[in-house]
């Protein structure tokens, strides 16, 4: 595919791009918010279940875990990303009461068809017991897996619910739910758990009952949550019943859209079901490929080199996923409006977009994996004795995900262009030949050949992703200001340890000189970043912060706040863009 000569922006387009930035920022800052409170409180989780159960203890339950996530991830059939993208295009269309249609076609076969998946799975529950443990198998194991998948149905819906308030403008609901409530209970019910288990059965790290209380708390919430969902979706659908269906024009001047206002009648409700399950097939697909590639590294360490080389990957694992907090916020946030710019045609406008979020990921997110790249059996210490051996495990999985970083939400932007079928070839392909190089690795070098497996699927799967983006919907990912931003990065936090490996002879330095070179790298990191401000577009980014509540009353910069800030230009001829700020979440929350 040819590119389009590149061309300046006028200054409607520039005022418009800024506003959609600051809208997707907005957004962002919410979810990052809720992202970083599901990430400390999944850590302290992670923490509970490790030194309350050992390590093994912890695998066990690690392992319930990923087999009921794998399912409710898969049973979401790809319906949570089409609603996401979907709500959005039927807006710009003027079809807004398809919306309506579309979640129905959602999230019926959803609970229908996860409540037959449970109920198979609780009948083959001694069959997948001993697929995914070692022999022999942890006491009580069967139960274990019962009770994971009694949480699918309400998991799997509720998830698909929160995609139509999503899909419709608001992030909170997601937020509240997924990132802030259900973690929230679950540290709570696992520690009452924790501790009623070694008040009842002292020094019995992996008996039966301890690993299975603790299942049962983990398993409350999420059934929980699934109720407040559908509540929270049936409210956001009655509010746009009462919206009106079309905007007069509107559908005659997008491409594909078809001027008749997308009337609520029988045959238009037959189209949204089959544009929906068109879309959502190949993604349901996909979606259970990344979950499956999610969790078969801790399920074949579990099968192939026992259950406490899981717990160790396990924790490893959890501290490569938690820190993608960034890419995770930003995926939320700029999903629907890439939709809406690709329904309206407006490549430009997605590029600006894609560029400046893969640059604010980098930003925020890299330093915390260069320190993990750097000084990973230190990190993995804080899970307790036996976790460092996973070191190298850490490092690796770093490096995949600073490549993950860098692409940015390259994976959104292709699903959002309707092409869900190349980015189910794309998940297919690296979680095949990732399968097939921990099968290889992992009884040579345990944990550290799984990481490896895991650290090459995600390379490779961003670089082709890249590629196909830059091929098929005509946008260019990487630009001067990602390079620049990666570069600072790695000078502020890679070199000095460098330099002090050369300096002292030590291979990895002690905790004291790890927080000094790390504070010390991160002074240098904040003044590269205010030089470069403007090119990584931090204006846009600071001006959706809330910062004015926390400036000290009386000040100068608190007076000023109260004044009313200048309104956008916009070309009277052309009405402003209709704000549909936030999603999909590919990133599972199993332990959130």
């Amino acid at each position: 595919m040819t590119a389009t000569p590149t061309r300046q922006p006028t200054a409607t387009e520039h005022a418009r791009h800024s506003a959609e930035l600051r809208g997707v920022a907005r957004a962002g800052t919410i979810s990052l918010v809720g992202s970083a409170t599901s990430a400390l409180l999944g850590f302290v989780l992670v923490v509970q279940v490790s030194r309350g159960l050992g390590a093994a203890g912890a695998g066990a339950f690690s392992v319930v875990v990923a087999v009921a996530m794998m399912l409710a991830v898969a049973g979401r059939f790809g319906t949570d990303t089409a609603l996401v993208r979907m709500a959005p295009r039927l807006r710009a269309l003027g079809r807004t009461r398809d919306i309506d249609a579309a979640a129905v076609a959602a999230l019926a076969p959803v609970f229908v068809g996860t409540t037959l998946l449970a109920a198979t799975a609780w009948w083959a529950a001694p069959l997948l017991v001993d697929l995914v443990f070692e022999q022999p198998t942890p006491p009580g194991a069967v139960w274990l897996i019962r009770v994971g998948v009694t949480t699918v149905p309400l998991a799997a819906t509720g998830y698909v619910a929160l995609a139509v308030t999503r899909g419709l403008g608001s992030i909170v609901p997601l937020t509240m739910v997924e990132s802030i409530t259900k973690p929230v209970l679950r540290c709570v019910f696992v520690a009452v758990a924790v501790a009623v288990a070694h008040q009842r059965w002292p020094d019995a790290e992996l008996s039966a009952a301890p690993v299975l209380w603790t299942t049962v708390a983990w398993a409350v919430p999420t059934l929980l949550g699934g109720v407040w969902s559908a509540i929270l979706a049936h409210r956001a659908l009655r509010a746009v019943r009462a919206e009106p269906d079309a905007i007069p024009g509107d559908a005659d001047a997008i491409p594909g859209g078809t001027g008749d206002g997308g009337a609520a009648s029988p045959s238009g409700v037959a189209a949204t079901w089959r544009e929906l399950w068109r879309f959502a097939t190949p993604r349901a697909a996909a979606s259970a490929c990344e979950i499956a590639g999610m969790h078969a590294g801790i399920i074949l360490v579990s099968a192939l080199a026992g259950v406490t080389e899981a717990g160790v990957y396990n924790a490893a694992l959890r501290l490569a996923l938690a820190g993608t907090l960034a890419l995770q916020a930003l995926r939320l946030a700029i999903a629907p409006t890439l939709a809406r710019l690709l329904t309206v045609g407006d490549t430009a406008g997605v590029e600006h977009l894609h560029r400046t979020a893969a640059v604010w990921i980098t930003v925020v997110s890299f330093p915390l994996y260069l320190v993990f790249a750097v000084w990973p059996s230190e990190v993995l210490r804080l899970f307790g004795p036996g976790f460092s051996v996973g070191g190298p495990a850490l490092a690796l999985l770093a490096a995949g995900t600073l490549v993950n970083l860098a692409t940015g939400p390259v994976s959104t932007l292709l699903l959002m262009s309707g092409r869900s079928t190349l980015t189910l070839a794309v998940t297919a392909t690296s979680l095949t030949c990732g399968i097939a190089l921990a099968v290889v690795l992992i009884p040579r070098y345990g944990v550290t050949g799984a990481a490896i497996a895991k650290a090459a699927a995600v390379v490779g799967e961003n670089v082709a992703i890249t590629l196909i983006v830059r091929r098929t919907v005509g946008v260019r990912t990487l630009s001067r200001p990602l390079l620049r931003a990666t570069a600072a990065g790695a000078v502020c936090f890679v070199v000095p340890a460098l330099i002090y490996d050369v300096a002292t002879g030590h291979a990895v330095p002690d905790f004291r000189a790890a927080v000094i070179l790390v504070l010390l790298g991160s002074v240098g990191y904040l003044v590269l970043l205010r030089r470069w401000r403007g090119e990584f577009a931090l204006a846009d980014l600071a001006a959706a912060l809330p910062t004015h509540r926390l400036r000290l009353p009386g000040s100068r910069l608190h007076r000023s706040a109260g004044r009313r800030r200048p309104v956008e230009p916009h070309d009277p001829a052309e009405p402003p863009p209709r704000r549909t700020d936030p999603p999909p979440s590919d990133a599972s929350k199993e332990y959130r």
